[in-house]
């Protein structure tokens, strides 16, 4: 334990031992294994309640409930209530709604000089910035005076 978390009340030490605690985010291609996308549908899943009686009374109904490879109703499927239908529609919309509050788009600023065509050229030249800008500050700087220009 560092002295720092020493001063800290338990609470707030107890938080940042959490976040050290947590798994880290997918990064890069990891986002597309197995395991990621096994513990994604997990998640999505855990708000799901289970109905065993309507379970097993759909099971009692249909004796080739679990068909096997010799079954002779190759794609027939139960019949689907509009209730379960209807929370996995609200499962989409709330996830789609989730998604629109983590991205969110960039204020206009109008006083800012405009060096871009677009959105996404906006967005390039603000790394070719971060990469060569201090290596073309003095060029940019003469041209806007203007002598860098031959008379």
């Amino acid at each position: 334990m560092t002295k720092a978390y020493m001063l800290d009340t338990q609470e707030a030490a107890e938080e940042k031992y959490k976040k050290w605690e947590k798994d880290p985010a997918p990064f890069g291609w990891d986002v597309f294994n197995q395991r990621t996308l096994y513990n994604a549908y997990k998640k999505r899943t855990k708000n799901i309640e289970v109905d065993v009686e309507e379970y097993n009374r759909m099971k009692e109904a249909d004796p080739e409930f679990y068909r096997d490879a010799s079954s002779l109703q190759y794609g027939k499927a139960p019949k689907t209530s509009e209730d379960k239908i209807d929370r996995m529609v609200q499962e989409l919309k709330d996830r789609d709604e989730k998604r629109r509050a983590f991205s969110r788009r960039r204020t206009f600023r109008e006083e800012k000089d405009v060096d871009s065509i677009n959105d996404r050229n906006e967005h390039f030249n603000k790394r070719i910035e971060r990469a060569f800008g201090k290596y073309t500050l003095e060029i940019k700087n003469n041209l806007e005076r203007g002598t860098a220009l031959p008379d």
